[in-house]
């Protein structure tokens, strides 16, 4: 029987993969995972390599070459920014298990106009598809992290997030993988692939169990803007989950330079074809995904101190060090005629095995360093208002995407190096390092939740 006593569910602790708390909770994270990273690098590959031969793809005419993944990305981010505080609020109020079902059912009829995009071969309709993704992730986002600590105990914590986020890397490395390669030569069966995974969504929603919303009496303020005002002073009255949330939200603030630096990158620094930006995809995110495995387990390991400071620190000491070796490493070009480079030169160039271990170093690290930090910031917050409090977290991570994003617009329109992108992770690790090494030599116990 799970030993929570608050808004628990009355299941036998069974293996988490086997149980209805989890399971269900886990196809359809899984299974949307894909669905947004498929759909939104599908985009990116349409308007980086397949504008140059189909005008039908040409986005925004005129934007330098450099900002148009950025602003693409910023499609997704902002709606997810503008609609978060107002979803954790809706999540303290109704039964959680009942707005998964809302959101794969919602997810359906997204896909199905995604598809209208790839018939009609609109970049516009792909466009809009991809920021109702980002709206509906921005009600799944809070209601995941506040369900959690609802359905699994305070030990399964770190093993349910290692699951979820392992997993979650190497499904992204699908999604990505499929959605560049369909989208340019198969566009309607990954439309079809699309529906399908959403409708297996929604499947499994419908399985997920009840979890009795802890507010039910709260009054939704439906604004954005004092919304997440109102979820930005709450989390900073709870500085103890704040801190862990400002750890997560640089781990998506540099994901996203990744994500959206390498494919102009790759195409116009480094001289090489779409498939090559899928081999260092590749690289990364099975790098994460062992990253966030091997946390799951040894994580609970008494040597890490209380809730696995010490391997937060270890994590974002690897994702500097790493980093800082991205940006001195000679970067491998492509020196031959073709327009871009075939991915056999990129594998036989002498300067590849260096660059990708970096690449895999910085990703590995990262996975050790956001695991603990997610486990943490749940069991932390008060089941009252944890949704809330999730909310504000994902406003915070939120903020810094689209800050690094308008960041690196920013670096484009001042031409500078094409590995600035790179030393701005450097930096930014270095900040969060220096405090995650005070943390480890000022350990301190939290009241955990549950």
């Amino acid at each position: 029987m799970s030993n929570n006593k608050l808004l628990a569910v009355s299941t036998p602790r069974k293996p988490l993969l086997l149980s209805r708390r989890f399971a269900p909770l886990y196809v359809l994270f899984e299974a949307g995972t894909f669905n947004d990273n498929a759909l939104k690098n599908a985009l990116i590959a349409l308007i980086t390599y397949v504008a140059l031969i189909n005008p039908a793809f040409e986005f925004l005419p005129g934007l330098p070459e450099a900002m148009k993944v950025p602003v693409a990305s910023l499609i997704f981010t902002g709606p997810f920014l503008v609609f978060c505080a107002i979803a954790g609020q809706i999540a303290d109020k109704v039964d959680r298990g009942v707005i998964f079902r809302w959101i794969k059912r919602a997810e359906v009829l997204i896909m199905v106009l995604a598809g209208i995009g790839f018939l009609t071969q609109s970049i516009w309709v792909l466009a809009v598809s991809l920021g109702l993704m980002g709206t509906q992730s921005a009600f799944f986002a809070p209601t995941k992290n506040a369900v959690m600590p609802q359905w699994l105990d305070s030990d399964e914590l770190i093993r349910g997030n290692g699951l979820l986020s392992g997993t979650q890397f190497a499904v992204l490395l699908l999604g990505t993988i499929i959605g560049i390669s369909l989208a340019t030569t198969l566009p309607m069966v990954l439309a079809g692939l699309l529906f399908t995974l959403a409708v297996i969504g929604w499947i499994a929603a419908e399985a997920c169990p009840p979890a009795a919303p802890p507010n039910p009496d709260l009054k939704v303020d439906y604004n954005p803007v004092t919304a997440i005002a109102s979820v930005l002073r709450q989390i900073f009255k709870h500085p103890e989950v704040l801190r862990p949330w400002m750890g997560i939200a640089w781990f998506y603030g540099l994901s996203t330079i990744f994500i959206t630096a390498f494919p102009n990158f790759i195409a116009n620094e480094m001289g090489y074809e779409s498939g090559v930006l899928q081999i260092v995809l590749v690289v990364s995110t099975l790098s994460i995904f062992v990253g966030s495995i091997l946390t799951m387990f040894i994580g609970n390991m008494k040597i890490w101190g209380p809730e696995a400071i010490r391997l937060v620190t270890v994590g974002i000491v690897g994702v500097t060090l790493s980093s800082l070796l991205l940006y001195f490493a000679p970067t491998p070009t492509y020196a031959g005629t073709e327009t871009f480079g075939p991915a056999g030169d990129f594998l036989k160039n002498p300067q590849t095995p260096l660059f990708l271990a970096a690449v895999a170093g910085a990703s590995l690290f990262n996975g050790m360093f956001v695991v603990p930090l997610q486990a943490m910031a749940q069991r932390r917050a008060h089941p009252r208002i944890r949704a809330q409090l999730m909310s504000a977290g994902s406003v915070l991570y939120n903020f810094a995407v689209n800050i690094l994003t308008f960041g690196l617009i920013g670096l484009a329109l001042m031409n500078m190096s094409p590995k600035a992108p790179f030393m701005m992770i450097v930096i930014g690790s270095a900040c969060v390092a220096a405090y995650a090494i005070y943390r480890a030599f000022h350990l301190t116990e939290h009241k955990a939740y549950h």
